[in-house]
C-alpha cells in the first residue's frame, strides 16, 4: 500500500448516515461499520486528497495534533483511499492510546468499527421464546440465554 501526506477519503460502495451527532458508515465492499464521532466525521469529509494536515487542521480551526490522531483512526477503519504518511513520532505507535500519548491528547477522535455479520450468520441465533440448545447463551443471540424447565425443553429468554 502506498502513503500519501495529502489524504483523500473513501466514497466508493459506501453508505454514510448521520445519527444523533455521530456518522455512521457502512463499508459494501468489506461489510464493515465505523461510526465517527463528529470530530473525526468532520475530518474525514475533508480529506480530498488535495488538503494536507495541516490545511485540514486551519479549516477546522483545530490542533493538527488532532487531526492526526483521527487520520490515524480512519487509516486502521480503511476509510481513507490510501495509507496517510505519519509523522515520525507516530510512526512506530499502533494504538489510538498510544498515539494520543505520543501527541499529548485524549481523546479527541474517535472511530469504532465492526465487522457486520453475513444475513445467514445474522439468523443464525435464537430470539426471545425460540428454541434453544446449550447452556448459558448457548445458541441464542446476544442479550438472551437458554434455559428452560428440562435440558430438553429450553428456549431464549433475556438475560441477566
Amino acid at each position: 500500500m502506498t502513503t500519501t501526506s495529502m489524504p483523500k477519503a473513501k466514497t466508493e460502495r459506501l453508505i454514510v448516515r448521520e445519527i444523533d451527532g455521530e456518522t455512521l458508515v457502512y463499508d459494501r465492499s468489506r461489510d464493515t461499520a465505523s461510526c465517527l464521532n463528529e470530530f473525526a466525521a468532520r475530518v474525514w469529509r475533508e480529506c480530498d486528497g488535495e488538503t494536507s494536515v495541516a490545511e485540514i487542521a486551519a479549516a477546522l480551526g483545530e490542533d493538527e495534533r488532532a487531526v492526526w490522531l483521527a487520520l490515524h483512526q480512519l487509516t486502521k477503519a480503511q476509510l481513507l483511499t490510501e495509507a496517510i504518511a505519519f509523522p515520525p513520532d507516530m510512526s512506530a505507535a499502533k494504538s489510538r492510546r498510544e498515539i494520543g500519548a505520543r501527541l499529548g491528547l485524549g481523546a479527541a477522535a474517535a472511530v469504532a468499527s465492526i465487522v457486520a455479520p453475513m444475513p445467514a450468520q445474522a439468523a443464525s441465533c435464537g430470539t426471545l421464546n425460540q428454541r434453544c440448545t446449550g447452556e448459558g447463551q448457548g445458541t441464542c443471540c446476544a442479550g438472551f440465554i437458554c434455559t428452560g424447565p428440562t435440558p430438553f425443553l429450553t428456549f431464549c429468554r433475556p438475560g441477566a
